[in-house]
């Protein structure tokens, strides 16, 4: 009996990633005889950036100190601190910003959060480079920079607890990429404790319609199959929202079908999506080999 495949309509590249994707390359194109940099992964996508590779972009975890030739460098789409906008200028490089209009958003909305003197909460994993450069920004403006706080989880805040008793005001952002549910778990625990609550829920469009078409998809689906990097927060998001609705696999390629081959067997309605780091190409082999062309 053929199966049923369904691909989510909200899959792969949202418009910051694609915009970044396609302008890195188009400075390559254009500017053939200058050393292009990217300041660390581009985006969330291995085979992404060893197409960037293939066309003589590198990427970098610290740039070269001597730039007597005019290198361009490149700021991501996870954003970067005003200290690393600060260094790219100092060592003389032309400067790129691609960072999400999105992730703007959030950074800005952190700012006006410390500017007005509240306690700051940054709702996400601290070690993410978007969260990076969202704390910097909101340190850089607040008075008092023990005042910011990154929380990962609920129990995190609840760690700090008589700290946020005493705060007269807090506000929140949230990593784009974050699942609603955790902004309302937050919401829930904190408002019989706080005295002024601001909350900006920061979580883009494209995040909330990708996360919502995948819960529908699931409901009529024996098995959803999550495409991307295992390194990608929105991918890996989908992944956990998923599973408790229906049988869920999270792969970044289609070779690694093989790994489930009882799973997708005993499956009839598949439903895919896939993360917004993920180029269609590869959305494209996994729907190809799960229908077995």
């Amino acid at each position: 009996m053929n199966k049923n495949i369904a691909l989510a309509i909200h899959a792969g590249f949202c418009y910051g990633v694609k915009r970044a994707v396609e302008t890195t390359k188009r400075l390559k194109a254009q500017n053939p005889e200058k050393e292009i940099y990217v300041l660390g992964e581009l985006i969330h996508n291995s085979q992404v950036i060893n197409e960037l590779k293939e066309l003589g972009i590198k990427t970098v975890d610290t740039l070269p100190e001597n730039n007597d030739k005019g290198a361009i460098c490149v700021i991501r789409s996870h954003g970067a601190s005003f200290e690393v906008f600060e260094d790219i200028k100092k060592k003389g490089y032309e400067l790129v910003d691609l960072t999400c209009p999105d992730v703007k958003k959030v950074q800005d909305r952190a700012i006006e959060l410390s500017k007005e003197d509240y306690f700051v909460i940054i709702l996400g994993k601290e070690e993410h480079p978007e969260v990076v450069a969202i704390t910097a920004y909101a340190r850089k403006y607040a008075k008092d920079k023990t005042r910011v706080f990154v929380a990962k989880s609920t129990d995190a805040l609840k760690e700090i607890e008589p700290t946020l008793k005493k705060e007269p005001k807090i506000g929140i952002v949230i990593q784009t990429t974050q699942r609603i549910e955790y902004l309302k778990e937050v919401l829930e625990y904190l408002a019989p404790i706080s005295k002024e609550l601001r909350v900006i829920n920061t979580i883009c469009a494209s995040t909330s319609l990708r996360q919502n078409e995948a819960r529908r998809l699931a409901k009529e689906s024996d098995l959803m199959v999550v495409v991307g990097s295992k390194k990608s927060a929105n991918t890996t998001h989908l992944a956990e929202i998923l599973a408790p609705l229906t049988k869920t696999i999270h792969i970044e390629c289609d070779t690694e079908l093989e790994n489930y081959k009882d799973v997708i067997q005993n499956a009839q309605n598949i439903g895919v999506t896939a993360g917004a780091s993920t180029p269609d190409y590869i959305i494209n082999k996994v729907v190809g080999r799960l229908k077995g062309e």
